[in-house]
This record gives structure tokens, sequence and C-alpha cells, in this order.
């Protein structure tokens, strides 16, 4: 209140409004550096951030930021066999690395650079003859020896000597022999001691000794003259010949004596002789049949008997009863051709050259005309058959020979199992008489034979050459589906059962189907991009087949399995490629991104103007197992997105209104892998 110029009593009002900014202040602790309004810091400080409020106040965000290394010791080691190091035993010689996180919660690694060496073990394998010397000693036993020592390595080391000794053989030898001995040989023909130098199956110098005693065997020659036979030594001989005797004599030699033999015989003739009414042998007339002898000594002075078989033979007479067909005129008997029936006589002289008279009673009966048949039957193989027919005033004898043979009054039923031609007779006959054969050819054409039905199986979107399962040259073909024609059988695609027909020249036929089944389609999946700790286990996740090839396959434990493991330490496209059962395949690929953690990875921009390129704004969680929360205030302080989903993204958007360019804050909170708290705060910048 005031009085103004002219004295009069004055009042003023001024409605203020004061603006403040909304400063935010964050703690953060981080390892080697730390990104914050896209400026990275590398050392613990304290800093700052201005920037306009929506109200155009100037507002100061403070950052306080610890920042801890990782550690990295370098360890220089020389061992003896092995040399453990942090739980790990090491054999061999190498540069080894330690991954751990260290008291500052950082990723740290320690470096072993190792030099392992080792003891010597020298196995030596000897044979000697008497004895061996060894580092200063002297062995004449077989056995195991050791020796132990310090190597240039200064490690404890022990030669192992495996030793064979072997010693010299002295054999005596008593033999008695008969003619000669042979020894080592040598054949020794004299009684006497004699030895033999050589060198043992052990390598060592030996000698054998020899006492020799020669003793010899006995030969006699007898020269002797028998009549009929002769005994010696047991055995009676009947031929002439040089005979031999073997047998050990008083000094158990093999001996040989030699008969010379002479075997004289007596004279025995056997004559047989026939002779009509009577017969004279050495002054004697005998007048009947029968057997005689006559004994008397040969010129070798050896008694002989000759014996005579006689046969006192008469005139003889005999009746000839025939019976032929017409077709067998003109009969001959007894140098005449006859052409009719009747009583024929003929006056011969037998076979002993006596008088013999034959009387002939001829009978002829008609042969019948062939009968009447067709020429060729047909059939194709397998087809049933029947029986072959044909006509006549006479019974039928059926044939499978031109001549000879036996006829069957049952005629044949040609087999068509086997294709090829068949050939058939047919008479009649007649009281004994036959027509000629009339020839009847069965023809059996072979049927097309395409073998078993078939089941195929193809993969989705191919096809199967149907023509190719059968050979048909040479035979009439076309394929049904469902009794219709295929318009191309050697590009078939549809699940179902198709028919081959087939047809020969000759008309015969057959028929396969074959059974065609198509298969699901194979669709590979290697499941979606993710990300994964660095040098953590991480397990990919495939389907969509029954045999799997993943690669790069060194990377993983097994590469033929469908969820196979593998510790990452650089991004990775893996390819997975998946078979059925009959080999159908099909390919995917998986993008996963190798992260350091466990943390939060969170970009400091965005722009949600719907290209499809960094529409949405949400964490990286890399070894997090539990999110508590993920926020995103504007400047203001209003929380304007909040999700408790790991799958859950910002659109820019607040109550369904898309917010202007400007910086917001986020902070993101949730359980690592270890049962760790982690959070994260920052500010991120939406772009249009």
């Amino acid at each position: 209140n005031y009085n103004d110029a002219n004295g009069c009593a004055s009042s003023d009002t001024l409605h203020l409004t004061i603006n403040n900014g909304v400063p935010v202040s964050t703690t953060i602790v981080a390892c080697e550096s730390y990104v914050w309004n896209g400026v990275t810091y590398t050392q613990s400080g304290v800093y700052t951030f201005t920037y306009p409020s929506g109200s155009g106040c100037t507002t100061v965000d403070t950052l306080h930021l610890t920042i801890n290394n990782g550690t990295h010791n370098v360890t220089t080691q020389t061992a003896c066999e092995s040399y453990s190091w942090n739980g790990t035993t090491y054999t061999q010689t190498g540069t080894y690395t330690f991954a751990y996180t260290n008291a500052n919660n950082c990723s740290s690694v320690d470096t072993l650079h190792l030099t392992i060496n080792n003891g010597t073990h020298n196995a030596t394998t000897q044979t000697a003859c008497e004895s061996y010397s060894w580092n200063g000693t002297s062995y004449t036993q077989s056995g195991t020896y050791t020796h132990p020592y310090t190597n240039a390595s200064n490690c404890p080391s022990v030669d192992t000597l495996h030793l064979t000794i072997n010693t010299g053989t002295h054999n005596a030898i008593n033999q008695t022999a008969c003619e000669s001995y042979n020894w080592n040989g040598t054949t020794y023909t004299q009684s006497g001691i004699y030895i033999f130098a050589y060198t043992n199956a052990s390598n060592c110098p030996s000698v054998d000794t020899l006492h020799l005693i020669i003793n010899h065997g006995t030969h006699n020659t007898i020269n002797q003259t028998a009549c009929e036979s002769y005994s010696w030594n047991g055995t009676t001989y009947t031929q002439s010949g040089i005979y031999t005797f073997t047998y050990s004599n008083a000094n158990n030699c093999p001996s040989v004596d030699t008969l010379h033999l002479t075997i004289n015989n007596g004279t025995h003739l056997s004559i047989v002789q026939s002779a009509c009414v009577s017969y004279n042998w050495h002054g004697t007339t005998y007048l009947n049949s029968g057997v005689y002898t006559y004994t008397y000594t040969n010129s070798n002075g050896c008694v002989s008997m000759d014996t005579l078989h006689l046969s006192i033979l008469i005139p003889t007479s005999s009746n000839l009863m025939a019976t032929i067909c017409s077709s067998q005129l003109p009969y001959h008997f007894n140098g005449q051709n006859i052409n009719a029936s009747g009583i024929y006589t003929a006056n011969l002289i037998n076979a002993a050259g006596c008088d013999s008279t034959v009387t002939l009673n001829l009978t002829v009966n008609p042969t019948p005309a062939p009968p009447q048949t067709t020429a060729l039957v047909s059939y194709c193989q397998h087809d049933p058959s029947f029986a072959l027919t044909a006509t006549g005033a006479y019974p039928l004898l059926w044939y499978n020979v031109t001549s000879g043979g036996t006829g069957s009054g049952t005629a044949p039923v040609p087999s068509t199992l086997n294709s090829g031609i068949q050939h058939y007779y047919v008479s009649q006959i007649n009281a004994g008489c036959e027509s000629p054969r009339v020839p009847i050819t069965v023809r059996v054409s072979r049927k097309p034979d395409m073998g078993p039905d078939q089941n195929l199986r193809i993969c989705f979107g191919t096809t199967a050459n149907l023509s190719a399962q059968f050979n048909t040259i040479d035979l009439l073909s076309h394929w049904t589906l469902d009794n219709n024609p295929v318009a191309d059988p050697s590009h078939v695609s549809h699940t179902g059962v198709y028919q081959l027909i087939v047809n020969s020249s000759a008309g015969c036929a057959d028929t396969v189907q074959v059974s065609l089944i198509v298969q699901p389609e194979v669709i590979a999946n290697a499941g979606p991009d993710a990300n994964a700790v660095y040098g953590e286990p991480y397990q990919l996740h495939g389907s969509g087949g029954m045999y799997y090839s993943w690669t790069p396959g060194g990377l993983l434990n097994n590469a033929h399995i469908a969820n196979p493991t593998t510790q990452l330490t650089d991004d990775t496209y893996f390819v997975l490629s998946v078979e059925d059962m009959i080999g159908c395949k099909d390919t995917d690929t998986v993008l996963i991104k190798v992260y350091k953690g466990p943390t939060f990875y969170i970009p400091n921009a965005f722009t949600p103007n719907g290209d499809g390129l960094n529409d949405d704004y949400k964490p990286t969680y890399v070894g997090i197992q539990q999110l508590d929360y993920f926020r995103i205030y504007d400047r203001y302080g209003v929380l304007v997105f909040e999700t408790h989903d790991m799958g859950a993204a910002w659109n820019g958007k607040y109550k369904g209104i898309m917010q202007n360019t400007g910086n917001f804050v986020y902070i993101v909170k949730g359980i690592d892998k270890n049962g760790q708290q982690k959070v994260l705060k920052g500010n991120v910048l939406l772009i249009h």
C-alpha cells in the first residue's frame, strides 16, 4: 500500500509463478567404463548433465560414478610332471587363463605361463649270453632291473632294463644205425665219435657230441624150379618170378633175401563141341551130350588133364505165329516177301548145323488212318490250360516224341508255367495197329512280369519318376490313378496308389502298383535371434526334423542334436540343417549376440516413427533371471511406462499419445543368475 503522486492511497498486486527444473541424482558403480547421456566415462567422479526442462527452466542431472577395474595377474611357473592352479591340475606346458569376478564384482582374468618338465623313463630290453654289464653292474641272471637318477631337467627319473641271460647248449648223443646215419646235414657210414659246433636258438655258442655205431643188413639169393606152386618163408607162389623177403637180422638191420622162381604147369585144355547124332574123341565115340576128361603128362613133366564139353544135336522143326499191320507189309520170311495172310513153310539148317523145318502162320490186320486235330494251340504264361483234343474212329494214343516211347490213352494238359514251344503227337490204334502220329504244337507266350508292388516316399515339393521303376521295353503300357489316366508318369507329386497295366505283342498282360507317399514339408526352426553371456553356457533350441546338423559344429558340445550347448565369446550365426526319416531337408539360421554380464545393455536413443527400425525401446538382459521392473519417466518425473516382462518394450506413447522429441529417464532393476541385485539408471533420447 502506498500514496501515489496525487496523494491518493494506492495498492498494487503481483501474481508470480516460479518454475523449477527436475534434477535427477544417480549413483552408479560400473566396471571399466560407463556411458551417460552419450558420453563414455572411464574414471570415478561426479558428473553433471544440463538441459532445458519443459517449463523453460535449466535442469542439471548429477551422476555419482564409481569405476572399478578387473584384475589381471600374470604368473610364470616351472614344475615337474604336473602343476595345480586355481583347482585345476595341468600336465602340459602352455599358457592358461582363469576368468573370475574380483572383489569389485568386475570381470577378471589371471594368466599362467607354465613349463612342465618330465622325468626320464627309458625302458631297455636286452638279451645276452652268460652275463651283461649295465650302469657299472654285471648281471648273470635274467630279470628286470632299475636305475634311479635325476635328469637334465632336475626331475626324478628311472631307467628300466628287461634282461634275458641265455646259455650255450652241450648235448651228448649215443646212436646205433644200420648202413648209415645222417646228423646235422652230414651222412656217416662208419662207427666213431663226431662233434657239431653251432649257435643255439638263444644265439649262444654250443657243441653237441655223437657216439655212433654202424651195423649192416643180410642179402641171400636162391634159384628154384617147381610144378604148379612153391612155398617160401610161409608164402605159396604159383607164378614164375623174382620174389624178395624182407626181415631184420641179428643186428636188427633191414635185410632182404631174393628168390629166382620158375613155375611149370600141367596142361588143362577145355574143349566145347557140338555134333549131330555122335562124336569121336581120343579113340572113343560118344553118343550122348556130357562132360568127358582125358589125363596125361605134358612135356614139362607135369600132370595134365583135358576136358570135353559135348552137345549131341538132332534135327528140329518149329511153328511160327505172326500178326502184323498192313503198314508193315511186305513181311520177310526166309527170303520171301509176303503181302497177305496165310500159312508158309521153309526148310533150313539150324544153328547146330542140323536139318530144321519152320512153318509160318501169318495174320495181316489193317492200319487205321491218322486222327484229326488242331495243329497249333496258343496260351499266355500262367493262364489256365485244358487237355488236348483229337477225333478218330479208334482209341487215341498221346506222345511227346515223334517216334518210340509209350503212348498214353489220356490226353495231356499243357503246362503254362514257363513260356516256350511244346510238341505233342497223337495217333489212333486198332487191333494193335497204330496210325501215323499227327503233331500238335502248343505255344506259351511269355507273360510280362513287372515284379512285386512297390512303395515310394518322396520329399514335399519334389516329383517321382514312376516310369523308371519298371522295364516296359517292347510292351504296351499305361498308368492310372483312381482309374484315371496319368498324363506324365515321369513327374508325379500326389499321394496315391498308381497302377501300371502292360500288354505284350502276343496279348499277354500284367499289372503292378506303386503306393506313393509325399512326406510332410520339412521346416527347420533354429529359434529366434537371442543374446548370450560372454564365455558362459548357452543352449540353442532347434526343431523341425528327425536328424539335426549345426554349423559351425566346432563351437557346440554336439552338432547333431536339436538343443546343443555352446560357450561364445563373439557374435555368431548358426545354421541349422534338419532331415526327416527319408532325407528330406530344410535349413534355418539364428544370430546369437554375445554380451559381457550379468548386466543390462540399453541404447541411449530410439526413433518410434513406424519405419520398422528402432521403433521400440527395451534393455538387453544378459545373465538376468528376474526383472523387478523397467520404468521410464519424462523430464517432469511422470512415470510414462512400466513393465515386469523382459519381452515388453516402450513404443514411445503415454496414455496412447506419442510423446514429443526429448530426453527421458529410465530405471531398470532385476536379479542376475548369481542372485545379485542389478540396477541401471540413465537417459534416453526420443527422436522423431
